[in-house]
């Protein structure tokens, strides 16, 4: 098994971080007909419901943690965390 370094694991984190965060997000798929750069696009419940920001505004803070939280990507930024040391089965 390949092993991982503490400073691929925050750069990792970080990257993830960015691409679904911030003005542009990096997960929307764009184009006709439309394509994401996420390779967690097809199993990824985001874009194929109702608009997140405006659904934020209606719902309580803790709906909106727990529908986020079914994201693959809210997932595997719990799983690389910053804290984390080492990646292994």
């Amino acid at each position: 098994m390949a092993t991982v370094s503490d400073d691929e694991v925050l750069l990792l984190w970080r990257a993830l971080s960015a691409f679904r965060s911030g003005a542009s997000l990096g997960c929307r798929p764009e184009g006709s007909p439309p394509r994401s750069q996420c390779p967690l696009l097809a199993r990824c419940p985001r874009w194929r419901g109702p608009d997140d920001r405006l659904l934020s505004l209606e719902e309580t803070i803790e709906e909106t943690e727990r529908r986020r939280a079914a994201w693959p990507c809210s997932r595997l930024l719990d799983l690389l965390g910053p804290e984390t040391r080492r990646i292994s089965r």
